[in-house]
């Protein structure tokens, strides 16, 4: 999608007139000016938009807004874009993440079968690591929950059992997303290009698995709860209220597959909120700031003992 430079210098003057219609204010829509330059010229708007999305994004300012109408497969062709932009900063791709697969109504800003974005290594850090809140502008605390790639047949598994014997870890997992954009813009192209906001990853000790009926049972009735530092219970939940895992998995391998991407071993695989969120700023729209210093998030039923992440937040720092 990077236009060659000579290409570059034949639409500047019509680039140049977009970028200088974008800053007219709202009376020039988006769309209009999608309609109206030429290809190449887009691209070329469109590709300067996605650098400032990034660069926003990485010195904890809110996003600009994004709302050029486009099909979901262009617009992750744009999130690829500016993932390049964050390799920089945040690493290598080691993995994806997906949401918005659980019952009930969906997020707005979501597509409504589901959503996917990369995780970049330099997100992940261990379980029991200490966050700042000066690390996010709109950051919340997410119970989640992921596996590990083991093998490249789970790009061509059919059955649950075929997909599960791709896999060889359950991951636990905690996530602080960071979704801050100019009020008022957020759009569902404007959620997939800036990769969901994703900003912090927490992984704990793997669980090793096997595909077997026994494994499927329990990843498909695992229970789970968050506490606090002194063993309060914060929520608790069932995974059977929120989604099938293998099913989140085949959906996120084939979407995937649709922008040309393989699965590999070692990828990790998020699969998304279930069901337990807190916020970390106080004068949140998603509601009342948590209070405590520690999320633990706790996995039971999949082996003999629970399987925990846990998110620190220093208050001093």
């Amino acid at each position: 999608m990077r236009l060659p430079l000579n290409r570059l210098r034949k639409i500047f003057p019509m680039y140049a007139v977009a970028l200088f219609l974008l800053g007219c204010g709202a009376a020039v829509e988006k769309k209009s000016i999608d309609t109206e330059i030429n290809e190449p010229a887009r691209e070329a708007l469109i590709g300067q938009e996605i650098e400032l999305i990034a660069e926003d994004f990485l010195a904890h300012r809110p996003m600009r807004g994004f709302s050029h109408q486009m099909p979901l497969d262009e617009a992750y062709l744009w999130q690829d874009r500016i993932v390049e932009y964050f390799e920089s900063s945040l690493g290598p791709a080691v993995g994806y993440k997906t949401g918005g697969h659980n019952p009930g109504p969906g997020f707005a800003t979501f597509p409504p079968e589901g959503i996917r974005g990369v995780i970049l290594g330099n997100m992940i850090f261990p379980s029991g690591t200490r966050i700042t809140l000066d690390q996010t502008r709109r950051g919340f605390l997410e119970a989640d929950f992921a596996f590990r790639v083991g093998s490249e047949t789970i790009n061509v598994a059919n059955t649950d059992l075929e997909v599960l014997a791709g896999l060889d870890a359950i991951i636990p997992f905690a996530e602080v997303p960071d979704p801050y954009y100019e009020e008022g813009t957020r759009s569902i192209n404007g959620t997939i290009v800036s990769n969901m906001g994703s900003r912090l990853g927490f992984v704990g000790e793997p669980v090793m698995i096997s595909s077997t009926q026994e494994w499927l049972q329990k990843i498909n009735n695992f229970t789970f709860a968050v506490h606090d530092e002194h063993g309060n219970l914060i929520d608790q939940g069932d995974i059977k209220g929120w989604y099938q895992p293998l099913k989140v998995v085949s959906w996120l391998r084939d979407q995937l597959h649709r922008s040309g991407k393989q699965l590999k071993p070692g990828d990790l695989l998020s699969l998304g909120n279930i069901g337990i969120l807190r916020q970390l700023h106080e004068n949140s729209p998603r509601g009342p700031a948590y209070q405590s210093n520690e999320f633990v998030l706790s996995y039971y039923g999949l082996v003999d003992r629970p399987v925990n992440v846990s998110i620190r937040i220093d208050r001093d720092g």
